[in-house]
């Protein structure tokens, strides 16, 4: 069964936040970051109680990028960049073992488990700041989501953000 969310940025001053709404534009998760935090944490939180329900959080001082999924205070799982010639590369290990392959400055990518696609993410064109669709499918969407706030991430540290 697939499930499509829409990911907007919102920045006010210096705090992010990301306003996830499902197909009926109804609001399911808010991601938050505050710019100038040195831990350059990110939290998933659920959109109606606001209850934490994961984080994402930079390793820093690092050659590339890699990023430590925390569920209730533990790691779940681990995000680390890999770059080829042709496309960029993620490799997810933990509880999930996916890898994403895809341009993610041009914010299309796809997550692939065993070879089967379990997301796709693309960019939303004609929007103010970042957005994204997000396409799940047989996978929980706020670990696709914390995927997403990684390669959001990634596109920042690199200067080429096209936010408005």
């Amino acid at each position: 069964m697939m499930q499509k969310y829409y990911m907007q940025e919102k920045v006010f001053g210096i705090q992010t936040e990301f306003f996830i709404k499902n197909e009926q534009g109804q609001d399911c998760f808010i991601v938050f970051s505050n710019l100038f935090s040195l831990a350059q944490k990110h939290s998933l939180l659920d959109a109606h109680s606001r209850v934490e329900l994961l984080s994402v959080e930079n390793k820093l001082f690092s050659w590339s990028s890699i990023f430590y999924v925390n569920q209730n205070g533990e790691q779940i799982f681990t995000i680390k960049e890999e770059c080829s010639c042709m496309s960029q590369e993620l490799t997810i290990t933990g509880i999930k073992n996916w890898k994403v392959i895809g341009d993610f400055f041009a914010h299309d990518f796809q997550i692939f488990e065993n070879g089967q696609a379990v997301a796709i993410i693309t960019k939303a064109w004609f929007s103010w700041g970042d957005s994204y669709q997000i396409e799940v499918y047989n996978a929980q969407p706020e670990y696709v989501i914390a995927v997403v706030m990684a390669i959001h991430k990634i596109i920042e540290q690199s200067g080429t953000q096209n936010s408005m």
